[in-house]
């Protein structure tokens, strides 16, 4: 054999494993890059959730997608992703948020999945979160299934009539519910609560839906102000069944004093405080065939009180202000968790508060915080007494402790209502308060 020709052989061997070792490199580098692909992924899509330009029906949608990552698995739970609500979260309380709601340990990897980091500050903050005990509220065990709302169509209730039910009343106030509302669980905590602590109660016939405060009659300064509810969210043909809009089927106010308005309104966004009315500026969307200035004078009229309007939070599609803010007495009045969650939007808050009311008292729960804790300002007032929504959630005795030292001389009393939550209100949604 010449020496050309072992030449040629040692370079087709050379060549040969040449190309081999690119092979082999290049499928090294591409499991790598495919594998660094999949960690950016769950990076960006809890970016997503936490990118303020999103609404929270979209960053439910990316949620859902976060959940089919392989290192969530699936642990997130589906009443998590339907009521979440990111307030202003960034995304390392976000991921925290997540962990403490669905029991899921950020642990080193899942940290570096999510957020790119080893999360040492987070983990530590999420032992200090779930090793602290939370001491069992006075609240009825409900089974362990899932709540759903029962319409008309699925359960008829034959009644006509207001069931009236009168416990050793301790009372001057009665409060009323949807008869809709005995088909939830929770129901049994409501009627509980009420019953031990002398409230008197009854339940409304006729109704298209639970939200009871929404459709019925308004009390201000001694009197009822009825109004037509027609929301703009229940207007298509599938919702439009929901609205209950004949009151004289439902209540016989006739011996009482009412005073009629055209204007559309929806109850939830009413918080008589004495002198002084407050709503959401979403009553100007609601009426814009009138000016602002008709639209004022007209509410001024009919409540015999001083509109105060504060700015509409976005993230609570209905535009209710009792959600947000509470009357405490004529100059106090107490606003929602707006610290933890939004402080910009807080600031809008106070400041058109802040002419009418010389003190804002503000609910906190800094890192407890979750996406459903928005819920106990939701309470329910009737006279003395206060009955404020319990989630199992961490935020539920913290709320007891600052409501009740906001209002010292009521009783505070803890009532379970996770079912109602998550379709969206909470106890002072579905009741209403007859004087």
């Amino acid at each position: 054999m010449t020496f050309m020709e072992e030449m040629n052989i040692e370079s087709i061997i050379g060549i040969v494993a040449g190309i081999f070792g690119i092979v082999t490199g290049c499928a090294w580098l591409h499991g790598v890059m495919k594998q660094h692909a999949k960690q950016k992924t769950a990076y960006s899509l809890l970016k997503q959730i936490a990118d303020k330009n999103l609404s929270d029906v979209q960053r439910r949608k990316i949620l859902n997608k976060l959940n089919k990552n392989r290192f969530v698995n699936g642990r997130i739970k589906e009443s998590y992703i339907s009521n979440f609500v990111l307030g202003g979260k960034g995304i390392e309380k976000l991921l925290l948020e997540i962990c403490v709601e669905n029991g899921m340990e950020p642990t080193e990897d899942l940290c570096k999945e999510l957020i790119d980091t080893k999360g040492q500050t987070l983990r530590k903050l999420y032992q200090e979160l779930v090793s602290t005990p939370i001491e069992k509220q006075e609240v009825v065990e409900t089974p362990s299934v899932k709540e759903e709302v029962v319409v008309q169509e699925e359960k008829e209730i034959p009644s006509t009539k207001v069931e009236e039910f009168m416990p050793k009343s301790t009372s001057n106030q009665k409060v009323y519910f949807s008869q809709h509302l005995t088909a939830y669980s929770c129901w049994a905590n409501i009627k509980q609560a009420l019953e031990e602590n002398g409230i008197a109660y009854g339940l409304l016939p006729n109704t298209k839906d639970v939200w009871a405060r929404d459709y019925m009659p308004a009390y201000s300064n001694g009197h009822y102000v009825s109004y037509v509810y027609n929301p703009d969210y229940l207007q298509n043909e599938k919702d439009k069944k929901y609205i209950t809009d004949n009151i004289a089927e439902v209540f016989d106010l006739s011996n009482e004093d009412v005073t009629s308005t055209k204007l559309v309104i929806d109850g939830g966004n009413v918080m008589v405080c004495g002198d002084k009315v407050i709503m959401t500026e979403k009553i100007f969307d609601e009426n814009s065939s009138l000016s602002k200035e008709e639209v004022i004078a007209e509410i001024e009229r009919a409540f015999s009180a001083k509109l105060v309007v504060i700015p509409w939070d976005k993230e609570e599609e209905f535009g209710h202000a009792d959600g947000m803010v509470r009357y405490v007495s004529d100059n106090h009045v107490l606003i929602n968790q707006y610290k933890d969650i939004d402080p910009e939007f807080r600031q809008k808050l106070i400041d058109a508060l802040s002419p009418y009311f010389s003190e804002i008292s503000e609910l906190e729960y800094g890192n407890a915080s979750s996406s459903q804790s928005w819920a106990h300002i939701n309470y329910l007032q009737v006279d003395n007494y206060i009955f404020v929504p319990q989630l199992g959630i961490m935020t539920d005795k913290l709320a007891l402790e600052q409501i009740s030292k906001v209002f010292p001389t009521s009783k505070v009393v803890p009532v379970e209502v996770k079912g109602i939550v998550k379709n969206g209100g909470a106890l002072n949604c579905v009741s209403w308060n007859h004087y």
